[in-house]
């Protein structure tokens, strides 16, 4: 499960990117640039993934970025939510496309009813980019996010406590979505818990309970799923 959905670059974006990477090289090998999904330059943390960690499947790749991490969600989304004053709705441990710079992606719905794209470098905490969404969806995506918000009555910091509390670990990622079987708001969280497997926990937004758990698919666990809810109620 990924918290935040990238853009495909159009094959003429891709040529665009690619020669401009050359034209930054300038055929002397000094310098290498890297494009994101948006065609402009992929951001640089202080910590890279090496080149075989960059492609895993999904629990293998959570296991080396937990591992390279220096930043918890907590801490990357207080440091978004100085940056853009307003509330988190997602927040994603990723390394940044092409050039393996490990970061947290943050989305925030701002104070002023926009939404806001937060990359902060998983290595040291700082802010690498910050833009506002301005694509043609964004005023339809707002108004969604909107009625999210909303409806939530937990919030981020209580939906990641309680999924830790399910499953104790680390989180990697969360993000308020709609339920796909009622329409109602939940929390998705993914954490890479204590047993090096990766768990997907579902929170009703508005009670907090925890509605299911079970580990990514390409766990190939023997145990199976473990959905239900855990019948904690605070």
């Amino acid at each position: 499960m990924k918290a935040t959905a990238k853009r495909t670059l159009t094959p003429r974006a891709v040529v665009l990117a690619t020669a401009a990477a050359v034209a930054l090289i300038g055929g002397t090998g000094a310098a290498t640039a890297f494009a994101n999904d948006d065609g402009g330059p992929a951001p640089q943390s202080s910590v890279q993934l090496p080149h075989n960690e960059r492609h895993l499947d999904d629990t293998a790749k959570d296991r080396a970025q937990v591992k390279a991490d220096k930043i918890s969600q907590s801490q990357a989304t207080a440091k978004a939510l100085q940056t853009v004053p307003g509330t988190a709705t997602s927040a994603e441990l990723d390394n940044a496309d092409r050039n393996g710079s490990l970061v947290w992606e943050v989305d925030v719905f701002g104070k002023d009813h926009k939404s806001h794209d937060v990359t902060i470098d998983a290595g040291n905490g700082k802010v690498l980019s910050q833009h506002t969404d301005r694509d043609d969806d964004a005023a339809q995506d707002a108004a969604e996010t909107q009625a999210l918000l909303k409806a939530d009555k937990t919030g981020h910091d209580k939906a990641t406590d309680k999924a830790l509390k399910a499953v104790p670990g680390t989180v990697v990622s969360y993000s308020l979505d709609d339920n796909d079987h009622n329409g109602s708001t939940i929390w998705e969280v993914d954490v890479l818990g204590k047993d090096h497997k990766s768990h997907d926990v579902t929170i009703d937004a508005g009670s907090g309970k925890v509605l299911n758990q079970h580990i990514d698919h390409d766990d190939n666990d023997s145990q199976g799923d473990n959905d239900g809810d855990d019948g904690d109620d605070d």
